[in-house]
């Protein structure tokens, strides 16, 4: 950054510009981001102080922001946390950033079981856990019985998503958090329905759903940042679809899923002499989720 740039506005001004060269999405939006983290303070801050001068340490603070931005690291790895569905996630790079693709699915399945006077739930692969705290919290809120059972194969997941369900105060004798392999042959459900002293109604899954051959068409940032094993299943995008419907049995199946996979789903779903299901769209007009009764 240039010795001369000292006041506010300046060096927002400056590190925008850098970032638009740089190719970065929302340049402007990303430098007031990254600069109220390392004052402390809100956007609005920015503009209401645009002549102060920074501190050495609050300089600093940035300069380091920047650089991992202009290297293409996700901004919410970088302020380390994100909003989803009105929460506040904390993320870090082992997890997957929540998307808002994935806030249709949990307003689907709350939509779809709103009449129900008690609920037992599985998620398969928590990652940060916005799927699990959004739920969580929502369920709380409306005064709905519920109990939630999540399990990743990850332990750094499994910490994050305890941290998450901490953090926007979920409360902890309602849910349970375990590792598991799902994709394992001892992976077993009754087992797990025993842990939890529940039998589930449903399950809530958002798994790794891209082809290893898309895998390497994703943009830079994603794959250099984010977790592979939480993006694809290294196959063909269909592994964890397979394995869910196998343990189906009498649960509800709540999925997200591929925007290009309607069609080799619905084989799949039809291959299985399952009728009873529908896809959803997202807020992009894209089929977002997969709802199997």
């Amino acid at each position: 950054m240039q010795e001369k740039l000292t006041t506010l506005l300046q060096i927002l001004n400056y590190s925008a510009g850098l970032l638009a060269k740089k190719g970065i999405r929302d340049p402007r939006l990303n430098a007031e981001l990254m600069l109220s983290e390392a004052l402390k303070c809100r956007r609005l801050d920015l503009y209401l102080n645009f002549d102060k001068p920074l501190l050495e340490n609050e300089v600093a603070a940035f300069k380091s922001f920047l650089k991992r931005r202009l290297n293409k690291e996700p901004l919410q790895y970088i302020l380390g946390s994100t909003n989803f569905y009105g929460y506040d996630i904390e993320v870090n790079a082992n997890v997957l950033i929540p998307r808002p693709d994935t806030e249709v699915l949990v307003e689907k399945f709350l939509e779809r079981t709103e009449r129900a006077d008690e609920i037992s739930i599985l998620e398969i692969g928590s990652g940060s856990g916005c799927i699990a705290t959004a739920i969580v919290r929502e369920l709380e809120k409306a005064g709905r019985k519920y109990f939630y059972t999540a399990v990743d194969n990850s332990d750094n997941a499994i910490e994050m998503t305890t941290r998450n369900l901490l953090k926007n105060k979920a409360d902890s004798s309602k849910y349970l958090i375990l590792k598991r392999d799902f994709l394992s042959s001892q992976f077993d459900i009754g087992e797990l329905e025993k842990e939890s002293g529940k039998v589930f109604d449903c399950i809530v899954s958002n798994p790794p759903y891209i082809s290893i051959e898309e895998y390497g068409l994703l943009e830079e940032e994603v794959r250099k940042y984010e977790p592979k094993k939480a993006l694809t299943d290294d196959g063909d995008g269909l592994v964890f679809y397979r394995k869910l419907l196998e343990i189906k049995g009498n649960r509800e199946l709540f999925l997200e899923t591929a925007y290009n996979r309607k069609d080799e789903l619905t084989k799949l779903l039809k291959s299985k002499n399952l009728e009873d299901f529908e896809f959803l769209k997202d807020y992009s007009g894209n089929y977002r989720v997969l709802i199997v009764e």
